[in-house]
Parts: structure tokens; C-alpha cells; sequence
């Protein structure tokens, strides 16, 4: 009686947290990422999934996972990846909200971590340190991926200004206020890539983020195989179209902030020479094929 007194009492006094999941019809994906949920040391979550077409997760999920938190949504015909992730933010009651994409994971510390930084500094959105799988499909419908590479791609501290230059902050990484979402909206549905760090780049707009550098949650990419670059190249002219878009966004910034975060642009992150080189050699020799 008493751990369910305890139990009980960190539920209450915890503000509730949503994480939107989309997906599209392939429930054995969608369930490694449900485990990951489960695992959580986090206990007020509330998770909402939203199916970009007919329902074909909804039994699979309610019966593999009956502990869980779950509000299921199917949009009955294919809308869009954007449209998908409006409609989880639109039906989420969380304090909080957190994307996952059904093919990604987040560790046991990841909603803990972030939602209690946010509580405790008044932040309106908190990343943390994200793992990169690179991954070759499997036939074996049980294990759909074989992993090869690992590595954290990202440990970037907070900066409005590289923020525009480029995405450092993996989907899943990022926990921030719904406010955010019922003030300055939800992910533009004429976009089919990159969608989030349009939103990113637009949340800043409104606020700092908070970079929290603790790893807590995986994120999967295709494992490049030498000679196939049609994936690059396709990301590349989608951010060429995002960065056109970007041209409405108007950045309020004093002059001392600019001062701040070009001196780090400058002298830490665009930083060559020997220390530059010994980081690649560093890569190289944590980061190899496995």
C-alpha cells in the first residue's frame, strides 16, 4: 500500500506529458517504439497516436500494450506526415508535448530529464542529446533493422543564429510547452521534409531553448552505402526550400546576443586546425562500423 501511496502521490504532483506518434500502417515498428515508452521512470504520460490512413495499429497496440496510456487517431486516408502530427498536438492534453517517430526510441531518463527542467527553470522548451543508428533494412519481419553505425551526430549547446543555418535538434530530442503550439501553430502542412526544424526555427522566434546534455532517447537514419547519395541530395534542395521560407521569419535579437553567438559560431564551432582534426580522428575511432 504504501509504493501505491508513493506511486500515486509522483502522479499528481508530475505535469502530465503527450508524446505524438505517427505512423502509417506498420505496427511491428511502431511497437519498439511503444517499449520504449513503457520503460519510462517518467509516470504521468499520456501517449497519442495518430495514423496517417486507414486503421490498421489501433487492435495491435491496445492488445500488445494494456498498461499504457494510449489515444489512438486514424485519419482514414493518407493527409501527410504534417497533417498527422497537427492532429496529435490539436487532441494532446499534456502540459508538455513530444514528438516520436515510430521508428525511433527514447530512453528510460528521457521524459523525466526534460520535464523536470522545464519545471525547474520556467523554460518553454528543453533538448537533450540524441543517438544516431544508422541502419540496412532486414528481411526478418521481428528484427527490420540491422544497425551499423552509431554515433551522436549532435552536442550543440542552444543558438538562435545556427538554429537558422542549419537543424541540430533531432525531433524526438525536444520537449516544449503546448503553449507554444495553441500560440504560434503547428507544422506546415505544405512541407513533406523538415518539417521540424521549420518549427524549431519558428518556436525560436518566440524563445530560447533549453539544451540539456544528457543522452536520452535514439534516432534512426538509412546506413549510406557507398556510391548512393540520391537521399543527400533530395534533403539538400528540401532545405533549399525551407531556408526560401524562412525569409517571412523575422528574429529579435539585441546586439550584445549577436555579439555572444557569433564569437561561439566563429571560435568554437567552426573551429579547424589541430583540435578540429583530432575530433575526427576521435569520431573515427568511437564511431566505427559495427
Amino acid at each position: 500500500y504504501g509504493n501505491s501511496a508513493v506511486l500515486e502521490a509522483d502522479f499528481m504532483e508530475t505535469p502530465l506529458v503527450s508524446i505524438i506518434i505517427r505512423t502509417c500502417g506498420r505496427p511491428r515498428i511502431l511497437q519498439n517504439a511503444l517499449r520504449s515508452i513503457q520503460k519510462q521512470d517518467y509516470p504521468n504520460i499520456e501517449t497519442v497516436i495518430v495514423e496517417d490512413g486507414p486503421n490498421m495499429s489501433e487492435t495491435f497496440v491496445r492488445e500488445q500494450f494494456p498498461g499504457l496510456n494510449i489515444r489512438y487517431f486514424s485519419l482514414g486516408c493518407s493527409q501527410g506526415r504534417c497533417r498527422a502530427g497537427n492532429w496529435g498536438m490539436e487532441k494532446a492534453v499534456g502540459k508538455y508535448l513530444n514528438f516520436l517517430d515510430d521508428d525511433d526510441l527514447l530512453l528510460p531518463n528521457h521524459i523525466s530529464v526534460l520535464a523536470e527542467q522545464l519545471e525547474a527553470s520556467g523554460s518553454l522548451a528543453a533538448y537533450a542529446l540524441s543517438e544516431e543508428h544508422q541502419v540496412r533494412k532486414n528481411s526478418n519481419a521481428d528484427v527490420p533493422y540491422q544497425v551499423k553505425r552509431k554515433l551522436i551526430r549532435y552536442r550543440q549547446p542552444y543558438n538562435k543564429l545556427l538554429l537558422c543555418y542549419m537543424n541540430y535538434i533531432p525531433i524526438q530530442s525536444i520537449m516544449f510547452h503546448r503553449t507554444l503550439f495553441e500560440q504560434y501553430g503547428g507544422l506546415d502542412e505544405e512541407l513533406e521534409v523538415l518539417e521540424d526544424w521549420d518549427l524549431w526555427v519558428r518556436y525560436s522566434l518566440h524563445c530560447d531553448f533549453l539544451f540539456v546534455p544528457e543522452l536520452t532517447s535514439v534516432y534512426h537514419t538509412p546506413y549510406k552505402e557507398k556510391g548512393k547519395h540520391r537521399r543527400e541530395s533530395g534533403m539538400h534542395h528540401a532545405g533549399e526550400d525551407v531556408i526560401r521560407k524562412h525569409k517571412q521569419y523575422q528574429i529579435t535579437i539585441d546586439a550584445e546576443q549577436i555579439n555572444k553567438e557569433m564569437d561561439y559560431i566563429l571560435n568554437v564551432f567552426n573551429k579547424k586546425g589541430f583540435l578540429f582534426y583530432l575530433q575526427k580522428i576521435r569520431n573515427f575511432l568511437l564511431y566505427r562500423d559495427i
